[in-house]
């Protein structure tokens, strides 16, 4: 189990500001979603946190750490992280691509055990991926190839998972069996950042959320008190219809087209 957060962090590229003094924790445990319109640095954000980048401004602690102290061994094999989009330079099988999760595990001779081994199968087949393991990565669809990188993430065995837009190239079904996959993994202890997108995942799975507008914190908290109307209208910058969903209990967020917002404004 480990804690890992972002103190006063400010990140830029040329003169553009990305992140603004932003602090965030990864707790546990727990899941924190952060979210925000396409710019605000959400994924800015977790390059910082997986160390990808250095901030020019704050620092990034693991466990009260900083995390440009822990080597990149360590740093293996305490964060996991799943990005975007993965395309192998070279054509390797599956089941090859997830035992490169066990990388910061092997000794100097780099020869998998049956302890890899184990990892990497129990892996794929908590992604739902074991019968894609003699399949080459650069022949799946998105989707697959999504399922592929995290089940290399889970490979790793980290207390640390940073996860972003995992579900960007996800069917619906696949979509709710990622997620939940990975609501079972923040419940066995892992820390879990997650960069999403759809407000409605992210009321249903986190436990935190963190909304940045434009590089900055605009809120923090439970999704009750971040996914508002008024504070997201003015995030997002446009109408939304936002209320509690009758059988999950969670806030459900939805946009309103120019047709919805020509019958409202005639109604009233």
């Amino acid at each position: 189990m480990s804690r890992i957060e972002a103190r006063g962090v400010g990140l830029r590229y040329g003169r553009r500001e990305a992140l603004r003094a932003v602090d965030a924790v990864v707790e546990p445990g727990s899941i924190l979603g952060i979210i925000g319109p396409n710019g605000s640095g959400k994924s800015s954000l977790l390059r910082v946190l997986s160390g990808v980048r250095t901030p020019e401004t704050g620092a990034v602690l693991v466990d009260g750490r900083p995390l440009q102290e822990v080597s990149d061994r360590e740093r293996g094999r305490t964060i996991a992280v799943v990005p975007q989009e993965t395309h192998p330079a070279f054509p390797i099988r599956v089941r090859e691509m997830v035992l490169l999760g066990r990388a910061p595990h092997l000794g100097p001779f780099g020869w998998e055990g049956p302890a890899d081994l184990r990892a990497a199968n129990d892996a794929m087949r908590r992604t739902e991926t074991l019968e894609l393991a003699e399949r080459r990565v650069d022949q799946l669809s998105g989707g697959e190839r999504q399922r592929v990188v995290l089940a290399r993430a889970l490979a790793q065995e980290a207390p640390i998972l940073l996860l972003d837009e995992p579900t960007a190239f996800l069917d619906l079904r696949h979509a709710v069996v990622l997620l939940d996959l990975v609501r079972d993994l923040a419940r066995e202890g892992r820390s879990v950042g997650l960069v999403v997108h759809d407000l409605n995942l992210a009321s249903m799975y986190c436990d935190r959320l963190l909304l940045l507008s434009a590089g900055s914190v605009a809120a923090e908290g439970t999704p009750d008190e971040v996914l508002t109307w008024k504070l997201l209208c003015r995030v997002y910058g446009t109408e939304l219809y936002v209320a509690p969903n009758d059988v999950t209990g969670k806030t459900v967020v939805l946009p309103l087209s120019r047709e919805h917002l020509e019958r409202l404004h005639r109604g009233s």
